[in-house]
């Protein structure tokens, strides 16, 4: 069983009722906490797989939790952010790149001899 997240499917629509849409294959009084069409329809598919349906507060905020940015952070920092000066001082000396493909080439001859 998952949650549903009311974010997920937009705003609250005001002009929304659920007698707009007549098509409804699951009883019209279990899609009352509906907000709006996608809602109703991620209600329905629920109840079509037999699933039950629940709502969950949260929706995508955990990303903006301290621990997801610290995170990000200690990626930049210890991932990104040395790649990056290694890159940045290899450039700076001028130093060639390896022609890797050329002394693999040197190793293995395409043609037998």
């Amino acid at each position: 069983m998952g949650c549903l997240f009311h974010g997920d499917y937009g705003p609250a629509d005001p002009a929304f009722n659920l007698g707009s849409r007549s098509t409804w294959v699951v009883d019209a009084n279990s899609l009352k906490e509906a907000r709006n069409l996608g809602e109703a329809e991620a209600i329905q598919r629920h109840l079509l797989r037999g699933e039950a349906v629940s709502w969950c507060d949260q929706g995508y905020a955990w990303v903006d939790q301290d621990a997801v940015v610290c995170f990000y952070f200690a990626a930049f920092l210890f991932v990104i952010l040395p790649y990056v000066i290694m890159r940045a001082r290899a450039w700076a000396k001028g130093a060639p790149r390896p022609n890797i493909r050329a002394e693999r080439l040197a190793r293995h001859p395409r043609f037998p001899r």
